[in-house]
């Protein structure tokens, strides 16, 4: 009787499990293989429609009755059709139907019977994993309680599953019911990687979406906002991809309050921010009464020019009914394309704002925003805009090199130049109208805007005045980049049409092998927009007619754009490992590669915009600045020149210690910098506690004109090296090591001992991780450097090493006049090295002692941001560790 309670349990669970989800029906399993016989569909539909049927029967030996007869006739349909592709959706409605008959009649051969034909359903082809799942999870969970699991034990058998599901069609509903487990049992690491695999799989899948909103209740996340809206006009809107580069505000509203006067307010408060906030903000309008114009003229008579789009169906639309959930409601999307979702129980939901918002403060608000910032800003817009794969971020423009040829080949070949080729000097005039980053990223949106402009004009005379030269396609090149970059400046739809135009002349000539990426990226982007149109294929055939594995860098960097415009994590991601791991050190990756790497721009990638609260800041700030190195190996060959004129070559000066680079601006010249006190206040100190001189510190200065700066430090030094970078900003270093916001925050590149690039950091980045990143960095590699002995069994070395940067404290301790020491307080990661180093030595309590510190320190940071830190796991792996090897040792 014990294994039927347990089959019983087991069914049960299973039930609520899928009960909790929305459980995949049978039908819309597409036939596979269609050389061989089918099981008649209509035969399938009769049975999916007996199924449904007992239910309504009136006494339970009616339903039992019914039930056997939809066996019956399940196994006479499977013995007819034994190998039939499509005999799996028979079996599914068969091991269903069994299932039932069992809850009815909980018999020895019942349960066979169930046990047997989810055997035999397991054998089902990924194809039909969404019906293949019901009996995986059943006969896992049943040999789980068969064993006597806990909760915990039974999640444990599930999570092999979440793995074997994945890229099926059985994928979502899989992590859905282990996500349903993982919130019973309450364990917080299984729920922080389903989530994490929710978000990169099924970022924008309303059901997921809406899944997570019911079941994590009390919290915030994000999630893309995607679909095609159509105008008035007939043209069509598509989100994310036609907003990605600004901050967008999406507002829903309606007339059918007349007491409201939201709307109304919001224009006039836009129409007075306009010109301050319109660079990086803008508004698009949803109007939820099916309006025949979309709400059109009555935004044009509150003199505010918001895009106007349809919204089918209104409040029964299923995104209105994902994501704002009610009205007026202004949703922010992040220049990345994600809006933030309060789950069920975070807040209390207003119908209005019953005319408390201030619109003047919330404007203020929302371009104080980390997502909002102008260097972001410009940095993002230049490349979803693609500058990138037209600007050479090493060498001055050449007209017989260009950077569309250089990216294809280490050794590329010169162009032959012609008579009837496009002139030198035009061509050199359209590019300088492409300022390469950083200067690129500190332009206004009014200059940035006028060059793009400036350079669509020239292009189009040179297309005028050369209409057959073989070199046309570096003018066309150029004129599609500058037409999407006013695309996403403006927003107006009339520059995405000319671009697609241009890219279509372009192909329609004669292009050298690979130097039309720019004119395909764009034809892709309008496949994209194409209705049902499927996304990933279209971007994995664009990558494929450019080579496909060996398809070029800037191929593959336009491949992970693209999968933004369509809210792909997942494809963004694969395509970023692949450039990585190919194509890093290119020049003409350099940055495009400084983007990937940059951790800025990686934390809000794909980050919900919300930040009310403390917490939300100081999650932040931990996230930049743990001392993980950059994840591709990079080497710089650069020359700095010292104050008193001398070179200092990178990396040969500097081999032997760990170098700390600060590139940053005359910080006399600037109001608010915050040289010198990033080497004064931080770093000095870090390296004076610092028990070994293996740590030297250089100031890189961007300008040229340094009297004033010279006669500072001599007055004031900072006690390290103050060096110029010759030609400042236009020095090929800046683009190499994304030097970005110098002006306010110092950017900085550490090198490795051995002479290797361990991390560049940006200005952004240095704005939220602080210097704190660079010596955690350091200590993080003293901690590997501790494992690395011990694991070659030089367990002296590892003491000496760990005791020089984590002496021993000796409580005993006084100073010259007797007192008592205070304790210093070292890096965590320290402590866990010297946790092993302990151990090593057989030093039980020293080891417990610091592992138990290590865990204390991050279990208390975990409270003050409110996020478990990933630290803590394997802090508390090492403290287990060690009690098990005190344990062992001891009996």
């Amino acid at each position: 009787m014990r294994r039927y309670s347990e089959m019983k349990l087991t069914i049960s669970l299973a039930a609520s499990l899928c009960a909790a989800i929305a459980c995949t029906t049978h039908s819309g399993i597409a036939n596979a293989q269609t050389g061989k016989t089918q099981v008649p569909p209509a035969e399938i539909a009769a049975l999916q429609q007996a199924l449904a049927a007992p239910g309504n029967e009136s006494s339970a030996a009616r339903q039992r009755l019914a039930t056997k007869r939809i066996v019956r006739d399940c196994d006479k349909l499977i013995d007819a059709h034994p190998t039939a592709p499509n005999r799996f959706e028979v079996l599914s409605i068969l091991f269903d139907a069994q299932k039932r008959l069992f809850a009815m009649d909980d018999s020895s051969r019942n349960r066979a019977a169930i046990l047997e034909t989810g055997k035999e359903l397991m054998k089902a082809p990924d194809e039909y994993a969404a019906l293949r799942l019901d009996a995986d999870l059943l006969i896992t969970q049943t040999e789980a309680a068969r064993k006597g699991a806990d909760p915990g034990a039974r999640l444990a058998a599930l999570l092999p599953m979440v793995a074997r599901y994945e890229g099926t069609p059985g994928e979502a509903k899989m992590l859905r019911v282990a996500m349903v487990m993982a919130l019973e049992t309450g364990d917080p690491k299984v729920i922080k990687n389903l989530r994490r695999q929710m978000a990169v799989r099924f970022a924008g899948d309303t059901e997921m979406i809406n899944f997570q909103r019911d079941k994590l209740g009390g919290q915030v996340f994000g999630a893309p906002f995607c679909g095609s809206f159509k105008r008035t006009d007939g043209t069509v809107m598509q989100l994310p991809a036609d907003v990605l580069g600004k901050t967008t505000i999406l507002y829903f509203w309606s007339q059918e309050d007349p007491t409201s006067d939201h709307l109304q307010r919001l224009a006039a408060a836009w129409q007075e921010k306009r010109s301050e906030v319109g660079d990086r903000l803008q508004i698009v309008s949803f109007n939820v009464d099916e309006l025949p114009d979309a709400g059109e003229k009555t935004l044009r008579d509150l003199g505010v020019e918001w895009p106007a789009l349809h919204l089918p169906g209104g409040r029964n639309n299923a995104l209105y009914k994902t994501f704002p959930k009610r009205d007026p409601y202004m949703m922010t999307m992040s220049p990345t394309g994600y809006v933030a979702l309060i789950m069920s129980g975070a807040t209390r939901k207003r119908a209005s704002d019953n005319g408390k918002t201030d619109f003047d403060r919330w404007f203020q608000s929302s371009l104080a925003r980390d997502w909002s910032r102008p260097r972001y800003i410009t940095q993002l817009n230049s490349i979803f805009a693609g500058d990138f794969l037209v600007v050479d971020p090493q060498d001055p423009f050449d007209p017989a090199l260009p950077p569309e040829i250089k990216a294809l080949s280490i050794d590329p070949k010169p162009l032959a130049r012609t008579s009837a080729s496009v002139p030198e000097e035009t061509l050199r005039a359209i590019q300088a109208c492409l300022p390469a980053p950083p200067i690129r990223y500190r332009m206004s949106a009014q200059e940035i805007r006028s060059a793009y402009e400036r350079s669509d004009q020239l292009c189009a005379k040179a297309i005028a005045d050369h209409p057959a030269a073989p070199d046309l396609w570096i003018v066309r090149n150029r004129r599609i980049i500058a037409q999407l970059g006013l695309w996403k400046l403006t927003s107006d739809q009339k520059h995405y049409l000319q671009a697609v135009e241009q890219a279509k002349a372009a192909l329609a000539a004669e292009m050298p092998t690979g130097t039309d990426v720019a004119a395909r990226f764009c034809l892709a982007k309008e496949a994209l927009r194409i209705p049902a149109a499927d996304g990933q294929q279209i971007i994995t055939d664009f990558v494929k007619s450019m080579g496909g594995e060996n398809a070029s860098g800037p191929t593959l960097a336009a491949a992970a754009m693209l999968a933004l415009d369509i809210a792909d994590r997942g494809l963004n991601e694969e395509y970023r490992q692949r450039i990585l791991e190919k194509h890093a050190t290119q020049p003409m990756m350099w940055t495009f590669v400084s983007f990937l790497l940059d951790r800025e721009h990686q934390y809000w990638l794909f980050r919900v915009p919300f930040t009310a609260g403390w917490s939300y800041g100081r999650q932040h700030q931990w996230l930049l600045s743990r001392g993980y190195p950059d994840a591709v190996e990079r080497h710089i060959d650069a020359e700095l020149v010292t104050l008193d004129g001398k070179p200092y070559r990178l990396p040969e000066d500097s081999l032997g210690k760990w170098t700390i680079v600060l590139f940053t601006g005359n910080w006399l010249k600037q109001e608010k910098s915050p040289m010198p006190s990033v080497v004064t206040r931080y770093l000095n100190p870090y390296l004076e506690k610092r028990g070994r001189d293996d740590v030297q510190v250089i100031v890189a200065v961007l300008d040229e004109e340094v009297a004033d700066l010279e006669a500072s430090l001599k007055e004031t030094p900072l006690n390290c090296e103050t060096m110029l970078v010759p030609g400042g900003l236009t020095n090929p270093l800046t683009r190499q090591w994304n030097v970005v916001d110098e002006d306010q925050q110092p950017s900085a590149l550490v090198l490795r001992p051995d002479g290797k690039i361990a991390i560049a950091m940006s200005g952004l980045t240095m704005s939220r991780a602080k210097p704190e990143l660079i010596m955690n960095l350091i200590d993080r590699q003293d901690e590997q450097t501790v494992i690395d002995l011990l694991e070659r069994g030089e367990t002296e070395k590892a003491a000496e090493f760990i005791f020089q940067v984590a002496p021993p404290f000796d409580p005993e301790a006084v100073d010259e006049k007797g007192r008592k020491l205070k304790e210093p307080v070292f890096n965590y990661v320290h402590l866990r090295a010297r946790a092993r180093v302990y151990a090593a030595m057989n030093n039980w309590n020293a080891a417990l002692a610091d592992a138990e510190e290590a865990v204390k320190f991050l279990t208390a940071k975990g409270g003050w941001m409110s996020m478990r830190p990933d630290d803590l796991d394997q802090a508390e792996t090492l403290l287990a560790d060690i009690r098990k090897m005190q344990n062992a040792a001891t009996q």
